[in-house]
């Protein structure tokens, strides 16, 4: 597993950026005590290197009068990620998790009651799937991102070609101030081909 250290100007950037993701790069810049181009420049790295995978709107699903539930299945070991599978690209389910005791903890977001029966109901149509168990979120105590950001963090990098985790030294290529790091020699080749393919329609 290769690893990156993130130092303290990095750690400050997310911190803020966490706070309000809609600032700009002199906003932040003047909250972090440093340049500009110096924010502009970590960012870029970070979300190269995956640690930001994007900037949201955090919308209050009960006050847009929608119903949310936890659900977890039991499936056998070997077919857990056929039925993760199965409802990864459902809009209903917000979030999906493996977990070490073999289950599948999903979030799920419905505008009706109605649509949760629904769901259920093709739950029971998953043969790979044991047994279930299902909650409705009745009251929000806490709700945060669950990255946390701390000091002396660091970044276990992942290729930006096919987007495994990166075990051995990285091979960087670095374009247009951006550095991407790729796992092997062939993720490489394919990069900068995909890459200079993309220039070359611009």
């Amino acid at each position: 597993m290769t690893a990156v250290d993130l130092d303290e100007t990095d750690v400050n950037i997310l911190k803020v950026l966490q706070v309000n993701g809609r600032l700009s790069f002199r906003q932040i810049s003047e909250r972090v005590k440093v340049s500009v181009p110096t924010v502009s420049s970590k960012i870029s790295s970070m979300e190269n290197m995956g640690i930001i995978r994007g900037y949201q709107t955090d919308l209050d699903s009960e006050r847009m009068g929608e119903l949310s539930v936890v659900l977890t299945v039991k499936a056998k070991p070997s077919e857990l990620k056929s039925v993760a599978d199965r409802f990864q690209a459902d809009e209903h389910v917000r979030k999906l998790f493996t977990l070490s005791n073999g289950r599948l903890l999903m979030i799920c977001t419905f505008s009706g009651s109605h649509l949760i029966n629904d769901f259920v109901g093709r739950l029971g149509d998953v043969p790979e799937i044991i047994e279930y168990d299902i909650a409705n979120i009745i009251n929000v105590i806490k709700e945060q991102q669950r990255a946390l950001v701390e000091q002396n963090m660091i970044v276990v990098l992942q290729c930006s070609f096919c987007k495994k985790e990166i075990r051995d030294d990285p091979f960087k290529f670095k374009a247009d101030g951006r550095d991407y790091y790729l796992c092997c020699q062939t993720c490489l080749k394919s990069f900068q081909e995909k890459y200079d393919k993309v220039k070359g329609k611009t």
